[in-house]
C-alpha cells in the first residue's frame, strides 16, 4: 500500500482505538517523518531494522526529548503491530534483512 494509504490506514485505527486528536496527530505526523527519512513510498520497503535505526536516530539527536522517543516508539510500534499486519498480508516480522539465507538459494519477497 502506497503512504497515502498507510497513513490513512493510521488514521483509521486510531480513531477506532479512540485516541485523542492530539495523540492521532502526532502520531500521523512521527509516522510520516519515519517514511520520509526512510525514503519510504510502499509498504513492501518496509523493514524492522528501519524502525529501529529510525529510533536511535531520535534517541540521539539532542533537541529531541526522552517523550519524543517514547512517542516515536509507540507510534511505530502501532504501525507495525496494528495497521500493517490487520489483514493486509505484509509480514514486517521476517524481513530483518533482506540478505538473509543460504548463498545461492533465490528468494522471492514481495
Amino acid at each position: 500500500m502506497r503512504r497515502e494509504l498507510i497513513l490513512s490506514n493510521l488514521r483509521i485505527e486510531l480513531r477506532r482505538k479512540q485516541a485523542s486528536y492530539l495523540s492521532e496527530k502526532r502520531a500521523v505526523s512521527l509516522v510520516n517523518d519515519f517514511l520520509q527519512n526512510m525514503s519510504i513510498v510502499h509498504s513492501s520497503q518496509i523493514r524492522t531494522w528501519q524502525k529501529d535505526f529510525f529510533l536511535a536516530e531520535i534517541e540521539r539527536n539532542s533537541d529531541r526529548t526522552k517523550d519524543d522517543f517514547l512517542q516515536a516508539k509507540s507510534a511505530l510500534t502501532f504501525l507495525f503491530n496494528i495497521v500493517l499486519k490487520k489483514g493486509r498480508g505484509i509480514d514486517v516480522s521476517g524481513y530483518d534483512d533482506e540478505n538473509d539465507g543460504d548463498p545461492g538459494v533465490f528468494k522471492i519477497t514481495g
